[in-house]
């Protein structure tokens, strides 16, 4: 297989990402659609249409924000090539992004109701499947991980064996998805919490993975100097520091861990009063 691969359509030059890209958003928002029908969505009309409203512009904004922080030279050439500013985004900057921006239009129009839960799997989906062009485009695209001697490894298109980490993803994402689909078959959970059970699990599982990626990283030891973790051979003996993307995955599962345990605190003095 050579990379990136780029799917031939009648003579026109097809990049996977792209594909898988455009594939990704139709079939998460159809599933999103069959879900509102088959679930009987008590949520209205309205309601819904100014809850996507802040979840598109604040995931536009996150992903791109995180997306410029991870890899810095995107900006640089952006300023010379618009083009590069199309090719900065991320997946977690556009999900908290999209929740920032979903509270605040709640905010705004005096929403209280968790509204989160109908997006679960349709997120999943999508993610699922942009990965696979993630996986195709090999290392061009800038999500796959360092050099590596584990027999998982292989040549991305640049000569160096690599971790496949949109292929790892992948994985995680369908173990995810089967245990997010059985809790909600036979637990009874408050309306909201599989939404935020997901993210705190997607958050942990990216801020674990950034460690083996060639991301740019700030040391904790050194007075926050940029650590560029190279995805060669030297990548291997690297000092592991955190990137932009492993310190908003932390304020993120911070932020959770705080609403979770001040519930329960609540919800035992609630008990014993």
């Amino acid at each position: 297989m050579h990379f990136p691969v780029v799917f031939d359509l009648f003579g026109m030059a097809l990049p996977a990402h792209l594909v898988f890209e455009t594939l990704a958003y139709a079939v998460g928002f159809r599933l999103y659609l069959w879900l509102r029908r088959a679930q009987s969505d008590t949520i209205g009309d309205k309601t819904r249409m100014t809850v996507l409203l802040g979840a598109v512009v604040g995931a536009a904004l996150g992903s791109k924000m995180l997306g410029f922080a991870e890899h810095p030279d995107l900006w640089r050439r952006a300023l010379h090539n618009p083009l590069y500013f199309f090719a900065a985004k991320t997946i977690l900057g556009g999900l908290l992004g999209g929740l920032i921006g979903v509270e605040a239009v709640k905010a705004a129009a005096g929403i209280t109701r968790s509204t989160g839960d109908i997006y679960v799997f349709p997120l999943l989906t999508a993610i699922f499947i942009g990965r696979i062009g993630c996986l195709l485009t090999g290392v061009s695209d800038g999500t796959w991980g360092n050099a590596t001697h584990l027999v998982t490894g292989f040549d991305a298109g640049d000569g160096v064996i690599r971790h496949p980490t949109p292929g790892y993803e992948m994985v995680f994402l369908a173990a995810l998805g089967l245990a997010l689909f059985i809790v909600h078959q036979r637990v009874k959970l408050r309306e909201g919490d599989l939404f935020k059970i997901f993210i705190v699990a997607y958050c942990a599982w990216r801020f674990l993975i950034e460690f083996i990626k060639p991301v740019t990283t700030y040391s904790l030891t050194s007075s926050l100097n940029i650590v560029q973790n190279v995805a060669t051979e030297d990548a291997l003996r690297a000092v592991p520091g955190l990137s932009w993307l492993q310190v908003s995955a932390l304020v993120a599962l911070a932020y959770y861990a705080a609403y979770f345990a001040w519930r329960v605190l609540g919800e035992v003095r609630n008990g014993h009063a």
